[in-house]
């Protein structure tokens, strides 16, 4: 379905058999995208691209099945990510073939792609309080094959399995009562960094203060977070609207309650967050181990 129209075919909105037909000479894909609010909202996957004359974005939008939730869903948008091809026809003794070569050469170069490839993509696709839960769909259908395969969490990603992990525990209900919201910085007017987490050396720091509107916790993550200079990386806020001592008093403690949490959810999850170098290093290590062995049994 044509959901983008660029400076050479602005003239076909509202008509679709032409937009559809501009689109089969001139779509150029280049990546897929999610595009939602509530992943429970979520009604198809874009295919983002641009046009082979004027350069400008083009947009294609495969609809998904209605209803779905769950693992249902997630079965759903990855199947369209792997095996979708708009425009272009399949035959398995040429391939794909259509009226841009540049197109069929994408839709090849996606299936060449290993499966870590493949669940790195789908999971990249999902907004930062979904991506434990794409995480663990993909570690439950297509389990990484050696160590060093990691999903990596956000700034975000962090931020929103801390408020996960404290709402489960029943942590965060006196909290969770006053608050007005609370978003990971993804979803910050002007904020997309998106900063995958690279390192472990950081501490998850929740600083309170009073606003213009009420009492705010900002949430940042102080130290060595991936392979960059900064010290310092914002990736969340809370917020309630009282100004009352009770309602500062709970607030300070649900800064405890977060930091106590973040500790233990990264410690449980290291791997996730140790330096790449280190995840080879210590991979080559065990190989080196095991053939080792292997060698001497065969003495």
């Amino acid at each position: 379905m044509v959901n983008r129209y660029c400076k050479c075919c602005y003239h076909l909105a509202g008509r679709p058999d032409a937009a559809a037909n501009f689109y089969n000479d001139h779509f150029i894909p280049d990546r897929w995208a999610l595009s939602y609010f509530n992943l429970s909202e979520c009604w198809g996957v874009s295919l983002m691209g641009r046009c082979k004359d004027c350069d400008g974005e083009l947009e294609e939008v495969i609809p998904l099945p209605k209803g779905l939730t769950g693992d249902a869903l997630f079965q759903a948008i990855y199947d369209t990510v792997q095996t979708a091809h708009p425009y272009d026809k399949f035959l398995k003794q040429v391939g794909y073939y259509g009226r841009c070569e540049e197109r069929s050469r994408f839709y090849a170069s996606r299936d060449e792609r290993h499966q870590f490839q493949r669940s790195r993509q789908f999971f990249r696709l999902f907004h930062d309080w979904d991506r434990e839960q794409a995480r663990l769909w993909l570690e439950k259908n297509f389990p990484p094959e050696k160590p060093t395969e990691v999903f990596r969490d956000t700034g975000g990603g962090l931020f929103s399995s801390v408020i996960r992990v404290a709402k489960a525990s029943g942590d965060f209900d006196r909290a969770g009562a006053i608050l007005d919201y609370y978003l990971p910085c993804e979803h910050e007017s002007g904020i997309r960094e998106g900063v995958t987490l690279t390192a472990y050396e950081f501490d998850f720091v929740p600083i309170l203060s009073y606003g213009s509107e009420g009492i705010y916790i900002d949430c940042y993550l102080q130290g060595k977070f991936d392979g960059s200079q900064r010290y310092s990386l914002h990736v969340g806020t809370l917020k309630t609207l009282k100004r009352d001592l009770e309602s500062a008093k709970v607030m300070g403690e649900l800064c405890g309650t977060l930091m106590h949490h973040a500790g233990e959810y990264v410690n449980q999850n290291l791997h996730r967050y140790t330096p790449q170098k280190e995840l080879e290093a210590e991979y080559q290590r065990q190989l080196e181990q095991k053939n080792a062995g292997e060698a001497s049994s065969h003495e």
